[in-house]
């Protein structure tokens, strides 16, 4: 049987503190300082740009540079993300979901593609790194502008995470290992508890 979305955000706010360590050893090349400060934002923007640059694939090749993102944003914000982050992020991907799930048989009728979850969550978080000015091209926002862009490219990377992962194709399942084959287990068996309910 699976877990509840607020003990999967649980697991969720587990598995993010050991990406973030993994991180900051990759941030431990430099000193503490100016320096390392360099090497956070030079993993930020590069990771950033891969997203932006990058078309949505189905292999799970930006499932790496998504978690580096994540984790450089919230080091250079310097904020945590919590349990109820990922349980606001669950619910999201959830509810967007069942919308489309409706939308789809209603655009149908007229031949409209409505897109994906993580197609429609990726385009939000490539405006927000745009936004950013993590681009190639300039942002002609102030840094506080900026850095409220920045706090918007990681609520939607939360969402396109989980929803990407879904939308991937995945390799058999080792039990040991928590990563987007992990998370896609588990919204898929949301999402099943979501539709048992309203059935």
């Amino acid at each position: 049987m699976g877990v509840s979305a607020r003990e999967f955000a649980e697991l969720l706010n587990e598995w993010f503190r050991n990406i973030s360590h993994i991180a900051d050893e990759r941030f431990g090349m430099a000193p503490p300082g100016p320096h390392r400060e360099a090497v956070i934002r030079d993993v930020l923007r590069s990771n950033a740009k891969i997203l932006f640059e990058s078309e949505l694939d189905r292999k799970g090749k930006l499932y790496t540079p998504l978690c580096f993102f994540l984790a450089a944003a919230c080091r250079v914000l310097k904020v945590s993300l919590g349990v109820g982050h990922w349980r606001a992020a669950l619910d999201n991907v959830v509810q967007l979901h069942e919308q489309l799930d409706q939308a789809r048989a209603e655009s149908a009728v007229v031949g409209l593609e409505v897109g994906s979850p993580a197609e429609l969550f990726k385009q939000q978080l490539v405006e927000a790194i745009d936004q950013a000015g993590l681009t190639y091209r300039n942002s002609y926002l102030d840094k506080q502008s900026r850095d409220v862009a920045l706090g918007l490219a990681t609520n939607w990377g939360m969402r396109f995470l989980l929803a990407y992962s879904l939308e991937s194709t995945h390799s058999k399942r080792h039990s040991n290992r928590r990563d987007r084959t992990w998370i896609a287990n588990h919204v898929e068996s949301l999402l099943d508890s979501t539709r048992r309910q309203r059935a």
